[in-house]
């Protein structure tokens, strides 16, 4: 797997967009402070390769986790920190696992329930300590601090999908700023500015929701109004091709909606773009 450096202007610290091994669309971001604390954002999918990717990072980092934050309950983001709690030995220390997911009888009737549920219980039998983010909470991890912009308010009134729960974060690096949404979806747009406005919003460089397609709207990009955009989309999903295909010859002709975000980010003015089929890449 090709690892690419890029300066973001970060001012201390890096913030690794860790690439799929897998044909599948993941997020999976690790954060390195300044003072050598680790900070992991979702992790990816549930399978052994993206797993496998993920562990080898935290090795490297002594197996040590300060914060971990979780967007949302689809396996795409939360599936390989179960793979690796699931495993006989599970040897990963996690001071602070953070999270806001829909009750279990909610998540009864989403997809992924099983997951969820099994998610949930390997969390109580690894003894993890729990956080549960409200807006306006802030986390520090020595000289870079998770600010929470947005949770997810009345399930019932607009989360017709996992993705429209998605919380809302920035990390504040020395520097610059970073602004997490997850899967956060159009679904949920008028009640989070009728809940928060859109003034924390502003952010240059933007984790694309929903892996950069069938997301948020172009209205709700204009509120953001990013210059560096980071896609968690495999090759496949940024040309548009046909589900996990990567056949040159369906570029463009599958159902996403990629090329039409891509073009929304022209027009707004975005810089630069990063892409999980540019590798790892770890922005600085």
């Amino acid at each position: 797997m090709e690892t690419k450096y890029i300066d973001l202007g970060l001012g201390g610290g890096r913030l690794i967009q860790v690439a799929n091994r897998t044909l599948t669309q993941m997020m999976s971001y690790v954060i390195d402070t300044p003072e050598g604390g680790v900070i992991v954002i979702d992790g990816g999918t549930y399978t052994q390769e993206d797993s496998a990717a993920l562990y080898e990072l935290l090795a490297a980092r002594g197996k040590r986790v300060d914060w971990w934050f979780v967007t949302h309950a689809h396996s795409d983001h939360l599936g390989a920190m179960l793979y690796l709690m699931e495993r006989d030995r599970f040897d990963i220390e996690i001071e602070n696992l953070c999270f806001n997911f829909p009750s279990l009888e909610w998540l009864a009737f989403k997809e992924e329930f099983g997951m969820n549920w099994r998610f949930l219980e390997q969390v109580k039998k690894r003894n993890i300590h729990t956080v549960t983010p409200d807006a306006g909470d802030i986390y520090t991890c020595g000289s870079v601090t998770v600010e929470m912009i947005g949770v997810p308010g009345d399930y019932a009134s607009y989360a017709k999908t996992m993705n429209a729960t998605s919380i809302i974060f920035k990390v504040h690096f020395p520097q610059r700023d970073v602004l997490f949404m997850g899967d956060f979806d159009v679904h949920a747009e008028a009640d989070f500015l009728a809940r928060y406005g859109a003034a924390k919003l502003r952010c240059d460089i933007l984790q694309m929701p929903h892996h950069g397609q069938g997301g948020i709207s172009r209205d709700f990009y204009a509120l953001i109004m990013p210059k560096i955009c980071l896609y968690t989309a495999p090759q496949w999903l940024w040309e548009n091709n046909k589900y996990r295909c990567t056949d040159p010859a369906t570029v463009g002709k599958g159902p996403f909606t990629t090329l039409d975000t891509r073009r929304w980010m022209e027009e707004l003015g975005v810089r630069a773009s990063y892409t999980l089929a540019d590798g790892d890449c770890v922005f600085e």
